[in-house]
């Protein structure tokens, strides 16, 4: 994450800032995930279907369905976080309609101010009037659900990430945290570090975070947050036994929310962690030139846990782009052999940065 002052921030470019701090996902899961319970009761089981589909990445399969079943807050809530990652406008006309449709259902506000945010990064033009669309989403939802904590962070987060002429304010900013602190401990104190990131605070994000990994000691997330600043300062030193301290830690224990019959959100935060932990195991070993063994245990360890996971796509590594990274740690190690038949079997796809890398690892060969 950043540790620019937000006050700084070119307008066009600020939401790339906010989207990352708010960490809002975009898949169809989101509309479910960490939404208070009296949000979504009775879901049409075409829906949880659905989701099913896009979590596996079928968006057009999942899109046809949610067609097909009448409007309510949860088909809404699943059409615009599905068409999030087919058509961002289609998205926003499907949030607007919601919103109207359902004036009083805070998930629908708050689907609406992440995909203004989200507009708002491609339309540099447009960006403030997207800017107040979206601070408004915010602000009605935490209005309409005042003890739901996902909205207040997002509310929190946009006001630091924000430029003044767009919202921004960080005195308004404070008052949002010092709400999730009272509301609940576990979120203040991960709410406390990112204000302090994104108010230029770095020892004291870095203070928070030490301090909390002693306080909850069951919680990867934070462990993995400390590792991934130091790796951000490269400070790789730091950072490379507290990822390998974060992927070795216990599997946190699967649960579902009863409410939504969705995958609890601690589950996934610190399953995610752990295996993103693993991946940068492997990777700090590529940068570093260092630890290419255990780099490369790290990555076998992740592809099996991978195989078996229960975590959806948008929270798990890039599995194509950790291919990458092994194939350039057994060039580390001398096997090119091994680096040779890895990368032929690589996706790139439509990923840029991903066929370059590939490329630049077989002219190596």
């Amino acid at each position: 994450m950043s540790l620019s002052p937000p006050n700084i921030l070119p307008v066009g470019i600020f939401w790339m800032l906010f989207s990352v701090s708010l960490g809002a996902s975009l898949s169809l899961s989101s509309a479910f995930a960490a939404a208070p319970k009296s949000q979504f009761k009775d879901v049409n089981p075409i829906v949880l279907k659905a989701k099913a589909l896009n979590d596996q990445g079928k968006y057009k399969d999942a899109f046809t369905l949610l067609k097909s079943v009448a409007k309510t807050p949860a088909s809404y809530a699943a059409m615009i976080s599905n068409l999030a990652n087919i058509d961002m406008d289609n998205a926003e006309e499907t949030a607007n309609e919601a919103v109207r449709a359902f004036p009083k259902n805070a998930e629908l506000h708050y689907l609406r101010g992440v995909i203004m945010g989200n507009q708002a990064q491609s339309s540099i033009f447009s960006a403030l009037g997207y800017a107040e669309k979206s601070l408004n989403s915010f602000v009605k939802a935490t209005e309409l659900e005042p003890t739901t904590v996902k909205y207040r962070k997002a509310l929190m987060s946009f006001y630091l990430a924000a430029p003044s002429i767009a919202g921004g304010d960080e005195e308004l900013a404070l008052v949002q945290l010092q709400a999730i602190q009272k509301a609940n401990t576990l979120e203040g104190v991960s709410s406390q570090v990112a204000f302090y990131q994104l108010t230029d605070k770095p020892e004291k994000a870095t203070q928070a975070l030490q301090k909390a990994i002693t306080d909850f000691p069951y919680e990867i997330n934070f462990v993995f947050r400390l590792a991934t600043y130091y790796a951000q300062q490269e400070d790789y030193k730091q950072a490379f036994p507290l990822f390998q301290q974060a992927a070795g830690m216990p599997e946190p224990k699967f649960a579902i929310d009863p409410a939504t019959g969705e995958t609890q959100s601690g589950y996934i935060r610190n399953m995610s962690a752990k295996l993103n932990a693993l991946y940068q195991v492997g990777r700090t070993a590529v940068v570093t030139k260092e630890n290419t063994e255990v780099g490369l245990a790290a990555m076998g360890k992740l592809q099996a846990a991978v195989e078996s996971s229960k975590l959806d796509t948008n929270n798990l590594p890039n599995m194509e782009w950790a291919k990458a990274r092994i194939a350039e740690l057994y060039i580390q190690s001398g096997n090119k052999k091994a680096a040779s038949d890895l990368l032929m079997s690589i996706l790139v796809a439509d990923n840029k940065d991903l066929r370059k890398q590939v490329n630049k690892l077989k002219k190596q060969l």
